[in-house]
């Protein structure tokens, strides 16, 4: 997203990143854990879709043309296990958030609109309807987001950007980036239609590899004047 047409059609090698050898994804906090998929996710991860669909409706496409059989989500699982398995594309990867305690699956996360010549990356985020308002999502992204920045010598992607995009009408996913104290960056009105809703605002933040604390999971420093303005969030 925000790319101009261009740079988009012909990407410079730039920094040229490129993933880690051993690609580990796997985080865990006080009580999550964020990992790529096995095959017997499918299963759990099609039920808290169903579970959620209303709720993620309008803001997540894929939750009106997906994972409405259960063969929907192997092949969901089997593709973000295939890529994995090659060098990372521009596609990205999903990983699932679980509850460390029950194994519960939570929801999802992961990076798309892999940029190497920025090494940057897009990444978004997902909780199932019936274990929001927990603050497990924050908790999970702020500990993935230090995944993504830390160095590769110290077990990160070692990119030096993360993006994050919604609508201004998706409260709930404008409250993860906030709580981070991400940078606001991108406030571009009426620029982001939503089926079946209509146009809204796009609103984005970003992080740099040195604005967060990848030990202590969170930005360097809090202040207003670093981390940027919070939006005034309307529906649109």
């Amino acid at each position: 997203m925000t790319h101009c047409h261009s740079e988009t059609l012909t990407p410079d090698t730039g920094f040229a990143w490129k993933e880690p050898a051993a690609l580990d994804l796997r985080v865990e906090t006080e009580r999550v854990i964020v990992r790529p998929y096995v095959l017997d996710d499918a299963q759990p991860v099609f039920e808290a879709v169903n579970l959620s669909r209303d709720s993620l409706l309008p803001w997540m496409p894929w939750a009106r043309t997906d994972h409405h059989e259960l063969a929907s989500t192997v092949h969901y699982v089997s593709q973000q296990i295939v890529r994995l398995s090659k060098p990372l594309t521009t596609e990205g990867v999903g990983v699932g958030i679980f509850d460390k305690a029950s194994g519960q699956f939570l929801g999802g996360t992961g990076f798309h609109d892999l940029r190497r010549d920025t090494a940057s990356v897009e990444t978004g985020y997902w909780i199932r309807a019936d274990r929001r308002r927990e603050g497990l999502c924050t908790e999970a992204m702020a500990r993935w987001l230090s995944k993504m920045l830390a160095p590769q010598n110290s077990g990160g992607l070692g990119l030096r950007r993360i993006r994050i995009y919604c609508s201004s009408g998706n409260t709930p996913s404008t409250r993860v980036p906030e709580k981070l104290a991400l940078r606001g960056e991108v406030m571009q009105r009426q620029d982001y239609y939503v089926p079946h809703h209509g146009v809204t605002d796009r609103l984005g933040w970003g992080v740099m590899h040195d604005e967060w604390d990848c030990v202590r999971h969170r930005v360097k420093d809090s202040g207003a004047e670093r981390n940027g303005p919070r939006f005034g969030v309307r529906s649109g």
